[in-house]
Order: C-alpha cells, then sequence, then structure tokens
C-alpha cells in the first residue's frame, strides 16, 4: 500500500486551481449517450476513476453479443455505476452478471431490483438476497407503475429515469419516504430534458412516458463537490486567495450549497467572471448545524472543518453515508477522535459533534486512514494544516472523483512526499 506524508510550512492559500469535470454529471450524459440511438457528443468528459469504469462497462456491454453464458460485468467499487448498470442491463436483451468489489457486495441493492422487477424484470441474487451480485436476463420491459423506497439512495431513481423513455408504456415512479439527495434527482431530470426527453415531477410522483433520447451536445460543468475540499483549506488558513475558474453559481449540482454553508465557517465566496474567488472572513459561527440529506457528500469536509476550527454542531441527513465506499460515520470518528471529537448518534436522523476538551489536539505526524474512500482522504488531508505533518494511507483512492488532488495541493505550497 502507498503512503504520502504530507506538510505545509505557512498557513496561506494563494493559487488558482481548475477543479475537476462532474463525475455525477458525466456519469448521466454517459448513460444517455449509450441508451440513445443517435450520435451525443460528451464534452469535458470527468477523467475520475467512476466514470472511467462506466465508459469501459458500457464500451464492452456494446459488443457483447447474445450467449446462453452470463455476460460478466463488473462495477467494481462504482455504487453508482453498479445501480445505473442494473436498470440498463435490466432492458438489454441478453444474459448478464452484474458484479463488484468485496465492498460492493456489501452494499444494498435490494429497493432498485424490487422496483425493476415490478415491471417485470428477470433479476435474481447469485449470493446473498439484497446485495450484489446480479443475474440479469435482460428483454424489453413494458414499464408500468412502481412504487420506490426514496429514502435509501437517490440513485435508484436515477437508475429507473434514465431508462425510463425506452421502456414500451413508459414509467410512472411513485416516491415513498423521505426523498434524500433531491438534487441529484432533478440534476438527473434536466440532463434528460437536454437531450430532449419530457419529464413530469411533481412532488412524490414522475412519470415518463416512451419516446426516445434525441442528438445533442453536452458540456460536464466542474465538480462542486471537489471544491469542497478548498473550502475547508480556506476555512483552516489565516490567509486565502483562491480562484477556481468556471465553477458557477447557476450549476445544476446540489453541492452548489458550499457558499452558504462555509460563510458560517469563515469563508467568504465571490462570483466573479474568472470564476469563484474564495477569501478568508473573520466571522464564523460557535456551534454549527446543517441538514446534509440534500447534499450527503460535503458532509465529512464539513465536519472535519469544524473539527480543525474547534467548533461543536449538530447535523441531520447523514443516514445514507453508511452504505458508501465505506461506512462515512463510523471511519470518521475513528478518526476525528485523535482530535478530541466524536460523533454521537442523537437519534436516526440526527447526529451530535461533540468536543471531549477544551483544548483541541492536533498531534505532530499524525496517520489517516483512508478506509479504500476517496472523500475519507481529501477531507482529513487539510488538517495537515494544524498538525505539522501528516501521514495518508493509500492515497491513490482518489482517483475515484479527483486524480489531480494531490498534484493540485503541490501547486499551492503543500509539501508531498510519496513512500
Amino acid at each position: 500500500m502507498n503512503q504520502i506524508v504530507i506538510s505545509k510550512a505557512q498557513k496561506s492559500l494563494n493559487g488558482c486551481i481548475t477543479l475537476p469535470a462532474s463525475k455525477s454529471e458525466s456519469n448521466r450524459a454517459l448513460m444517455i449517450k449509450a441508451l440513445c440511438q443517435e450520435g451525443i457528443l460528451i464534452q469535458n468528459l470527468s477523467d475520475a476513476e467512476d466514470t472511467q469504469i462506466l465508459n469501459k462497462c458500457l464500451r464492452y456491454i456494446e459488443t457483447c453479443g447474445f450467449s446462453g453464458i452470463p455476460m460478466v460485468v463488473d462495477a467494481k467499487n462504482a455504487g453508482t455505476v453498479y445501480r445505473f448498470l442494473t436498470a440498463y442491463l435490466a432492458i438489454r436483451s441478453g444474459k448478464w452478471l452484474l458484479t463488484g468489489s468485496e465492498r460492493m457486495q456489501e452494499r444494498p441493492i435490494e429497493q432498485l431490483v424490487l422496483a425493476l422487477n415490478q415491471i417485470d424484470a428477470d433479476i435474481s441474487y447469485t449470493h446473498e438476497k439484497g446485495y450484489p451480485p446480479l443475474l440479469i436476463n435482460g428483454k424489453k420491459l413494458k414499464g408500468g407503475q412502481i412504487n420506490l423506497d426514496s429514502g435509501i439512495s437517490s440513485q435508484y431513481i436515477t437508475a429507473l429515469l434514465l431508462t425510463a423513455p425506452l421502456l414500451i408504456n413508459g414509467l410512472e415512479i411513485r416516491l415513498v419516504g423521505d426523498l434524500i439527495s433531491q438534487p441529484y434527482v432533478q440534476m438527473t431530470i434536466k440532463i434528460m430534458e437536454h437531450f430532449g426527453v419530457k419529464v413530469e415531477y411533481s412532488d412524490r410522483l414522475i412519470k415518463i412516458e416512451h419516446q426516445s433520447y434525441i442528438k445533442n451536445v453536452f458540456t460536464v460543468g466542474p465538480d462542486w463537490s471537489a471544491a469542497s475540499y478548498w473550502y475547508e483549506m480556506a476555512a483552516l488558513c489565516d490567509e486565502v486567495d483562491i480562484l477556481i475558474p468556471d465553477l458557477k453559481k447557476e450549476s445544476m449540482q446540489g453541492d452548489r450549497v458550499l457558499p452558504e454553508i462555509f460563510d458560517l465557517l469563515g469563508v467568504s465566496s465571490e462570483f466573479t467572471l474568472e470564476g469563484l474567488k474564495l477569501k478568508k472572513q473573520n466571522r464564523k459561527v460557535s456551534y454549527f448545524e446543517y441538514d446534509f440529506i440534500d447534499c450527503p457528500d460535503l458532509a465529512q469536509a464539513v465536519i472535519v472543518t469544524c473539527v480543525g476550527l474547534g467548533i461543536e454542531g449538530s447535523f441531520k441527513g447523514l443516514q445514507s453515508l453508511r452504505i458508501k465506499e465505506t461506512d462515512r460515520i463510523a471511519s470518521l470518528n475513528n478518526e476525528i477522535s485523535v482530535f478530541g471529537f466524536s460523533i454521537v448518534e442523537e437519534n436516526p436522523t440526527l447526529w451530535s459533534l461533540v468536543r471531549h476538551s477544551q483544548d483541541v489536539n492536533f498531534p505532530v505526524n499524525h496517520v489517516v486512514n483512508t478506509y479504500d474512500d476517496h472523500r475519507m482522504a481529501m477531507s482529513l488531508a487539510p488538517l495537515c494544516l494544524l498538525t505539522n505533518k501528516m501521514m495518508v494511507e493509500d492515497p491513490d483512492v482518489v482517483k475515484k472523483s479527483y486524480p489531480r488532488f494531490w498534484k493540485d495541493l503541490e501547486s499551492v505550497g503543500f509539501i508531498i512526499h510519496r513512500f
């Protein structure tokens, strides 16, 4: 396993950072390209590992002829890829064995399978019920009405939406329970509409008639999720002057709420013709409260920022973090305990960040475990501003969403030694 030691002599942050393209937008555009009968051009496709896995899987599926033996499709540790392909292969003629990494086989898929089987899909489990791998007998589906638990993952909804126009009778989805990550569903609908598909969306009901995607050009925007780590670094520095080109307030990404979040944590945001400028401001709250139900991917960076600033808080909307690349609540708790903080579950929808002593301890030469989770690595790395040096285990996990992360840190003065 690789390791790096990261340090920064000055608590200042100055430079220009070009963020990676959004993998959320890229993955949706790639799926529509695969579903469309006409040519689609995607500009600025993400170089994130998840997007590359999806692209590779789709190209492989395209080359497969019909076989009596299931063709093996490996989504590795990419949850989005696995969910999108579950629905895609259900309508793609052939026999398929959709598998993934060891961790992927611990992540639930039952609600999506139940929804697809409601409209006569033929999907079964090869091992434990409710979890990958899946045996899928793909065929034309008539569609119809389904009920879907919307409180587990918005990607279930997106997977169904993307394939819905190709169903003979279209699809009507009735959402049951609290909807998490709603902006990701809205993103899906906007991208579908960009390619000519009409979607009716009202409260707990989504309707899509049988129709076709049309040829169009789609340009992927910068990844707002990746900006969270630069906001975090800005909050922990004394002097900040960072420009992030092309990042727009009007983005379709739900994580565009970062400016309002970090306005409470000492970072100001200014949108200019050049892009987004981050500056330090003196004011910050003494206790931080936020509901991450629409933006769970921001939770780790924000919580670690609070730890770095010595601020306690309370949070809602973290429930989906337990079924990510790792159990992010448990893993984050392990790491921040060294700094005298813990995350306490008050009830199934509320968590508190608790400080256990007046003097926050930032140990020198701290070692960070990344748990095979890109967001663990990137959210914890900025604490090196407070620990003098930090060792990061398995730093290459950042390739999942932000392959240039360590190089971008070096460009603004961080010193990184690889072992």
